[in-house]
C-alpha cells in the first residue's frame, strides 16, 4: 500500500479501518444471532412435525388393523362364494339361470372387493414406511440443530469477546487482511454446509416422493383419470423442485481456487455454466496473468458467480461478457449484458440485499463497485481493486529470483 504524507492521515485511516472492522463484527454477530433464531425455529418445527407424524402413525396402525380384519372377513366370504358358484355350476340342470347369474355376480363382486381391500392395505403399509423414514429424518435434523445451537453459541461468545477487545488488539493492517480471509473462509464453509444439507435432506426427500408417486400411479386403475392427472401434476412439481435444489447445490459447489488460480477457475466455471444452462459467456483477459491473495480470488469469483446468475435470471438474455484486466496497480473486473436493464435509483431505494452484499464484499478488499444500467439498455458492473501490495510482492519475488 502507498504511504500517506502525514501522521494525521495515518490516524484517520486507522480509525476508518477500526470502524469498518467493528461494522463487520457487528454484522457477524447479527448473522449469528439470526442463525440461532432460525435454527431454533427449525428445531421447533421438526419437533412439531414429529408429533404430527406420530399421531398419524397411530391412526394409520389402527386403520391397518381394521383393514386386515376386513380382508380376512372378505376373504372367507369370497371363498364361500366361489364354492357356492362351483356347486351351482355342478348342478346346472337343477339350478335356474337366475341362480347361476346371482352366484357368479356375487363371487365376482367379492373378488373385486378383496382386491380393492388389498390395494388399500398395501398403500397404508407403504405410507407407514414413509412416515417412519420421515420421523427418523426429523429426529436427525433435531440432533443436528441442537449441535449447531451449541456451536453458534460458542462462536457468538468468541466474536462478542473479540468485538469488546477490537480497539486494543488491532495494531497493524495485516490483522485486517486476516479478518477478511476468515470471513471469506467462513462464507465458503457455510456454502459447503448448505450444499451438503440440501443433498442429504430436501434432495433425497424429493427423489423419494417421486419414486413413491410412480409406485402409486402404477397401483391406480387407468380409468381414474382425474386422480391420475393430479398425481402426474404433483410429480411434475416434485421433479421441477428437485431440479431447482440440484441447481442451488451446483451454484454452491466450492472450487479449488488455491490450486487452479482465479483465471483457470473462472474458465472452468464458465465452461460448465454454458453447458448446464445453454448460456454463452465471452471471457476476456487483459494484462498480467497471475495468482492473487486467496481471499481476493474467492471474493471476486463469488462476485462473478452472483452477477452471471443475475444476468441469466433477470436480464432476459442468454449471453454475457466478462472482462478481467490486471494493469499491475489495479485489477478491473467487468460483467456486462445487453438485457432489459433496470432503474438503478429504484433498486437502491429498495436497499436490495444482493446489491448491498456485492458492495460490501468489494469494500472489504478496498475496492470500488460501479453499476451502470438503464431500462432496456443492459447492465454493466465494474469492479476495481487496488493491487499496490500485490505489485510490490511480485517485484520483490522477481528481485529475489
Amino acid at each position: 500500500m502507498l504511504h500517506d504524507e502525514s501522521s494525521i492521515n495515518n490516524d484517520i485511516k486507522g480509525l476508518k479501518e477500526l470502524q469498518q472492522l467493528d461494522q463487520v463484527f457487528s454484522q457477524i454477530i447479527g448473522t449469528l444471532e439470526k442463525s440461532r433464531a432460525n435454527i431454533f425455529e427449525i428445531n421447533h418445527t421438526c419437533e412439531a412435525q414429529c408429533l404430527h407424524l406420530e399421531t398419524e402413525m397411530r391412526e394409520l396402525n389402527h386403520k391397518i388393523t381394521k383393514i386386515i380384519q376386513e380382508e380376512e372377513k372378505c376373504r372367507k366370504q369370497e371363498r364361500l362364494a366361489r364354492l357356492h358358484l362351483m356347486e351351482v355350476s355342478k348342478h346346472f340342470n337343477i339350478a335356474t339361470e337366475d341362480d347361476i347369474k346371482r352366484a357368479y355376480h356375487n363371487a365376482q363382486a367379492l373378488q373385486m372387493k378383496l382386491q380393492e381391500i388389498r390395494q388399500q392395505e398395501s398403500y397404508l403399509k407403504l405410507r407407514r414406511i414413509e412416515i417412519e423414514n420421515q420421523i427418523r429424518q426429523y429426529r436427525d435434523i433435531n440432533r443436528k440443530a441442537e449441535n449447531l445451537l451449541h456451536s453458534t453459541l460458542l462462536a457468538l461468545k468468541l466474536v462478542q469477546g473479540s468485538t469488546d477487545k477490537l480497539s486494543n488488539t488491532i495494531e497493524k493492517v495485516s490483522r485486517k487482511n486476516q479478518l477478511e480471509l476468515w470471513i471469506v473462509e467462513t462464507q465458503e464453509a457455510e456454502r459447503r454446509k448448505i450444499a451438503r444439507e440440501l443433498h442429504d435432506g430436501p434432495a433425497q426427500n424429493l427423489a423419494s416422493i417421486l419414486i413413491r408417486l410412480d409406485l402409486i400411479m402404477r397401483m391406480l386403475p387407468e380409468e381414474r383419470d382425474d386422480i391420475y392427472q393430479e398425481l402426474e401434476n404433483i410429480r411434475a412439481i416434485g421433479a421441477e423442485s428437485l431440479t431447482d435444489v440440484r441447481s442451488i447445490m451446483y451454484d454452491l459447489k466450492p472450487y479449488l481456487m488455491d490450486e487452479q488460480g482465479l483465471h483457470n477457475t473462472l474458465q472452468e466455471y464458465f465452461n460448465e455454466y454454458e453447458t448446464k444452462y445453454d448460456f454463452s459467456i465471452d471471457y476476456r483477459v487483459f494484462g498480467q496473468r497471475r495468482q492473487y491473495d486467496l481471499a481476493l480470488e474467492v471474493g471476486l469469483f463469488r462476485l462473478v458467480q452472483e452477477a452471471i446468475t443475475n444476468v441469466r435470471k433477470h436480464a432476459r438474455v442468454n449471453k454475457a461478457l466478462v472482462k478481467l484486466e490486471d494493469s499491475g496497480a489495479v485489477l478491473t473486473l467487468v460483467i456486462k449484458d445487453e438485457g432489459c436493464g433496470f432503474d438503478l435509483e429504484e433498486v437502491e431505494q429498495r436497499e436490495s440485499y444482493g446489491l448491498l452484499g456485492m458492495q460490501e464484499r468489494v469494500r472489504l478488499f478496498g475496492g470500488e463497485l460501479q453499476i451502470l444500467s438503464q431500462p432496456r439498455e443492459g447492465t454493466q458492473i465494474i469492479i476495481k481493486v487496488p493491487l499496490e501490495r500485490e505489485a510490490d510482492d511480485g517485484q520483490n519475488k522477481g528481485h529475489n529470483s
